[in-house]
């Protein structure tokens, strides 16, 4: 078994991360087919399901969005297979389409939709709350506070959806996703559901929401959404019978509604607080519905209350709803009216303390000033960073082709136009792009004119940064907008390429959009931790597949310029892209160029597996002249000493692709010893 998660000894107790708690509850439910794509921080899920699906007879995949792996999960659930889709926040934007549809008439299968969120937005572009989307749908959504829970939820969540013949959504966040508990395992449902298909089973048309289908009187959609409310009234009552949800009774007239992460930190903030009256506490496991019988018996037994969740109001909008009617005197203290916690950002659990003390009247726990010194003293010399790309990551070497290829555009056309180019990113590691960690103070601009700014590294290259996708999108919109200044260049990488971007490419042919588009094709969905992708050659489960050639498919789409380089010839890289970009130019026409290397970390954790030592570069301290070219490429392995103002390399970081030796204009940049160069590992 290549994974514990896998073992089928009930009342084993173990450390799991959240992720991969959740992956156990669906193999405790007998999950047939699971289907996500990668998604911090929800990766993990998929991943190790995947690493138990064959010993344990189920189909695991990555597919190539989100919105695919739905369907997939969708497909399998309606010839009654037991089925998970996973995600984060940002990919159930990406699914809401089918999930909204899909409950018009339901599954005879059991389909469970886990979404990791994200509170301040550790991965991610927003802090999203998955939750309004589901309630939206109209189906049970079900949150846990602790890893035993994640498991527990999961593999009951199967159960549920069945029982009401409707989705279940389980919404995680990153600190439940990403930390680790301790769980015990329960039994595996050996039980498969057998595979059919009815096409009226239970209902007429069930598949078909525009069937002829009569309900209420209704027919068509009108009368499945009938059928998926009459559903949901069955679901408010069922809430009140789920273990999830509890009543602690208290000693005063104070309650507290928690949820999740939320439900964690308050206890541990009583324990901290140690007060003598204890508050009452209603722990909510389904944020949507509210189980309202035990909402009733709680709110009778207080006189005001406090909703402490993560992520927006979503159970105190609920409440305030509820209370209108059933107590309007009593009041909600939260993140709305009687504000005690922030609407933005990660709880915390000194966030938390201090809400209960001012809740329950207490004075909050006072702060170290000895410690609170330290941490100034600390901040005021620690240079503020943000993330940066890999040593020796290929996507160096095309940022450092197409900066200078945009100048040289840039001087080419001085006469005709202003020379601002646009570089629209898109999400996966060469994000970094435009995280700007190199970045002098910026003052802002108030004029509606063209403006160019010059760069001197990657990490400030990128213009627009907004959705998986979108770059492609967004540089077709300028360009049909008259954009006239300058280049316009999308970039993206393969698995994003495959996620998002073919629609918008066969767009830019249709409608004739002279943009140059480079996709990054490094071989892996590598910022999410190597997932494999269709142009790796494996699947999820490790069986060998097909590479697809994102050349072929941009010329299948009718793409006539298509061009293909390797990042680490930084020359041909610059010549490559300045040529697409004259080409889209001149012809007015949509060009592609496909940069293609592997990955450079996995090619060095090859090497490493297979005894080959790689040799590393080293600076000729006579012969560097301090031009700092080496550095403004942006390898971590590459630094600058201030006092002798010559360059360095970090043999330890090093991993020997030769980009540095490339841009140093003096060779002052050379192997340190005989050994192999990363491009020689095969």
């Amino acid at each position: 078994m290549k994974h514990v998660v896998g073992l089928d000894e009930p009342g084993k107790r173990v450390i799991l991360q959240g992720n991969e708690a959740f992956a156990r509850g669906a193999v405790e439910a007998g999950v047939q087919v699971a289907a996500g794509y990668p998604g911090t921080p929800s990766s993990e899920i998929m991943e190790t399901l995947s690493m138990v699906a064959k010993d344990l007879g189920f189909h695991a995949e990555w597919a190539v969005n989100e919105k695919v792996a739905l369907d997939v999960a969708v497909g399998a659930a309606s010839v009654g297979a037991r089925t998970i889709a996973t995600m984060k926040n940002a990919g159930t934007n990406w699914v809401m389409d089918m999930f909204s549809t899909v409950v018009y008439g339901g599954l005879p299968g059991a389909l469970v939709i886990v979404s990791a969120d994200d509170p301040e937005a550790f991965y991610s572009s927003t802090e999203e709350d998955t939750r309004f989307l589901a309630k939206g749908v109209g189906v049970m959504i079900l949150e846990p506070s602790t890893q035993q829970e994640a498991k527990d939820m999961t593999k009951a969540a199967f159960d549920y959806s069945e029982r009401f013949e409707l989705p279940v959504f389980i919404r995680s966040v990153t600190r439940i996703s990403h930390s680790s508990g301790d769980v015990t395992f329960g039994e595996i449902r050996k039980e498969r559901n057998p595979i059919f298909f009815d096409r009226h089973y239970k209902l007429p048309f069930r598949y078909n929401v525009y069937g002829p289908f009569k309900y209420k009187g209704k027919t068509g959609p009108t009368a499945k959404h009938a059928w998926q409310l009459e559903q949901l009234e069955k679901i408010k009552e069922f809430v009140n019978e789920v273990p999830f949800n509890k009543i602690e009774k208290g000693s005063t007239r104070l309650g507290i509604i928690a949820a999740g992460m939320g439900y964690a930190y308050v206890k541990d903030s009583l324990i901290k607080l140690d007060a003598e009256g204890k508050p009452w506490i209603l722990k909510v496991g389904t944020p949507f519905p509210l189980p309202e019988k035990l909402l009733k018996e709680f709110i009778d037994s207080v006189d005001k209350i406090l909703v402490v969740e993560e992520g927006d109001p979503f159970i105190e909008e609920q409440l305030y709803a509820f209370m209108k009617e059933y107590a309007p005197e009593k009041p909600i203290y939260g993140k709305t009216k009687n504000q005690v916690l922030l609407r933005y950002g990660e709880l915390g659990l000194s966030q938390v303390v201090n809400a209960v003390a001012k809740f329950l009247g207490l004075n909050p726990p006072k702060v170290d000033e000895s410690r609170k010194k330290l941490k100034e003293e600390i901040s005021a010399i620690i240079a503020p960073r943000s993330s940066a790309l890999c040593p020796g990551c290929q996507h160096l070497g095309t940022y450092w082709g197409l900066r200078f290829a945009l100048i040289k555009v840039a001087s080419k056309f001085k006469d005709k136009w202003k020379g601002v180019w646009i570089v629209n990113g898109d999400i996966g590691c060469y994000e970094q792009g435009g995280y700007g960690i190199f970045a002098k103070e910026i003052i802002p601009s108030t004029k509606k004119e063209s403006k160019r700014y010059m760069f001197n590294n990657p990490y400030e290259i990128l213009d627009t940064n907004y959705i998986m996708g979108g770059g492609i999108g967004l540089a077709q919109g300028q360009y049909q907008a008259g954009y006239r200044d300058g280049p316009i260049v999308a970039v993206a990488g393969d698995s994003t390429f495959f996620h998002a971007c073919m629609p918008a490419l066969a767009n830019a042919v249709y409608n004739k959009a002279a943009i140059t588009f480079i996709v990054m094709d490094n071989s892996w969905t590598a910022m999410t931790g190597h997932q494999p992708s269709p142009s790796s050659g494996w699947t999820a489960m490790g069986e060998p597949a097909r590479v697809i050639k994102i050349e072929d498919v941009a010329k299948a789409l009718g793409v006539e310029h298509v061009f293909t380089v390797d990042p680490y010839d930084i020359k041909a890289t610059e010549e490559t892209i300045m040529k697409a970009i004259l080409t889209s130019v001149e012809k007015k026409v949509p060009t592609v160029v496909v940069a293609r290397r592997e990955c450079a970390l996995q090619v060095a954790r090859r090497a490493s597996r297979s005894g080959v030592n790689l040799t590393y570069y080293t600076v000729n301290q006579d012969k560097c002249i301090g031009c700092t070219l080496c550095v403004q490429l942006g390898c971590p392995a590459v630094g600058w000493d201030k006092e002798k103002k010559k360059a360095f390399i970090d043999p330890v970081l090093c991993v020997a692709c030769g980009l540095c030796a490339q841009v140093c204009p003096v060779k002052a940049i050379v192997p340190a010893k005989e050994g192999v160069k990363l491009t020689e590992v095969k």
